[in-house]
């Protein structure tokens, strides 16, 4: 058995280096590739994940995400930037704060009235789940976001992450959601965002061991009912950094 502790001698930090770096080699190989090919457009930058395999499926799905804070946040400059839903009556005090904290991140603030408006069809809500990197809601609209939504954009693991913005600072609530990344546990096999293919290694090496650290207390049955981990980019070869026999 290996506990949340036993986690820091099973994932070394170096050997995680290692790992990255390698993927990274990988990925600017193919990039150059494919430049040289004249292939289709090649996307700049690609997501980096941890893969988490579980020795079972979950007895329950657990549509809310699990929040990571991360040393190197990855939405904070993120190209694709990040859309908040909120309620319609507070889309205008809501964009304003924003932009008085400048908080750059934020490039869309969609109203329910809005999302109802224009993303009927099921080809409006596919361009909107593909148009931002992470979607943040109003706690109080969320009940409504799964018919609003459609399951595709669930199933593409796009959930909007719940945030108050009755009580507090807006600005301050918003700027800790980006900060974070999302554990998504549905299934046996889970992905968690930890970097992109333009950030250092280090960087990315880093982000993946706060994961780590963070999976025993996020995973139902804690450590013990990981069954691997590995590190990968959007479509590449996934590298092994931990694996243990079946229960």
């Amino acid at each position: 058995r290996v506990d949340g502790h036993g986690a820091m001698e099973a994932i070394q930090a170096p050997e995680v280096k290692k790992a990255v770096r390698a993927l990274l080699a990988h990925e600017k190989r193919r990039a150059e590739e494919q430049r040289a090919g004249k292939e289709a457009l090649f996307a700049a930058e690609r997501t980096m994940f941890l893969q988490v395999g579980l020795k079972r499926m979950p007895k329950r799905r657990l549509e809310k995400p699990h929040k990571i804070p991360l040393p190197h946040p990855i939405y904070v400059e993120s190209p694709n930037g990040v859309c908040l839903i909120v309620k319609t009556d507070v889309k205008k005090d809501t964009k304003a704060i924003l932009q008085q904290s400048g908080i750059g991140a934020i490039s869309k603030v969609l109203s329910v009235a809005k999302l109802r408006q224009n993303y009927r069809e099921y080809e409006a809500k596919r361009k909107l789940s593909d148009e931002f990197d992470l979607f943040l809601a109003d706690n109080r609209v969320l009940p409504l976001l799964p018919k609003l939504l459609g399951k595709n954009f669930f199933r593409k693991k796009k959930h909007p992450v719940p945030i108050d913005l009755r009580k507090g600072d807006i600005s301050r609530a918003v700027d800790e959601a980006i900060r974070c990344t999302y554990l998504h546990i549905n299934g046996q096999s889970n992905a968690v965002k930890i970097g992109h293919t333009e950030m250092a290694a280090k960087d990315v090496a880093d982000n993946a061991m706060a994961a780590v650290r963070a999976l025993d207390a996020l995973v139902p049955g804690k450590w013990p009912a990981i069954q691997s981990v590995h590190l990968r980019s959007t479509d590449s070869i996934a590298l092994p950094l931990y694996g243990s026999l079946p229960s």
